[in-house]
């Protein structure tokens, strides 16, 4: 993926913030008059600055890349329902129920809306990122069949930021 990173000199392979070879395509742009690294990057740090997302919409709108949100865990499920493919049974109203992750942007908490399916009522989740890696607490207020999706995700923003694949969430 394409990333802009702080700028550093290079003085041999201890100075990049991961593995140099996952590092390629390197070029020094001028962004916000501040000098970043502009590269194609491998690994799964988050040390893209936060500057990237605008800078690569400055250059190319259209083929904007976006920072995709991968779930690895729900804790808290309910045992013994079937589900399908990005769903999950979780109780009401419990502190047990929390997503977690992976989410390549600096460490920040943010707001993530979820919609009601049959009411459209929106409830906002509070997550945290911490070193690429997310928590996400999931304490649904009322039951019903919930969802969060990219165009949630990213409603915040002008442009979209985050790709994600719908997840739907049956509150019991």
């Amino acid at each position: 993926m394409k990333v802009l990173i702080n700028y550093f000199n290079v003085a041999g392979t201890s100075s990049y913030p991961d593995d140099y070879t996952l590092f390629s395509n390197m070029k020094k742009v001028l962004f916000n008059n501040k000098e970043f690294w502009l590269c194609d990057y491998e690994g799964s740090k988050p040390i893209s600055s936060a500057e990237t997302g605008d800078y690569l919409a400055s250059i190319d709108p259209a083929n904007k890349q976006l920072i995709p949100v991968i779930i690895d865990n729900v804790a808290g499920q309910l045992d013994d329902y079937v589900n399908v493919e990005n769903e999950y049974t979780v109780p009401q109203s419990s502190d047990a129920v929390i997503a977690t992750g992976q989410l390549a942007i600096p460490d920040r908490k943010f707001k993530v809306p979820f919609k009601r399916v049959d009411t459209g009522r929106v409830q906002l989740m509070p997550a945290e990122v911490v070193s690429g890696v997310f928590t996400l607490p999931l304490k649904f207020e009322t039951n019903g069949v919930w969802i969060v999706n990219q165009a949630l995700i990213n409603s915040d923003y002008e442009q979209n930021i985050f790709a994600l694949t719908e997840r739907r969430f049956s509150v019991i």
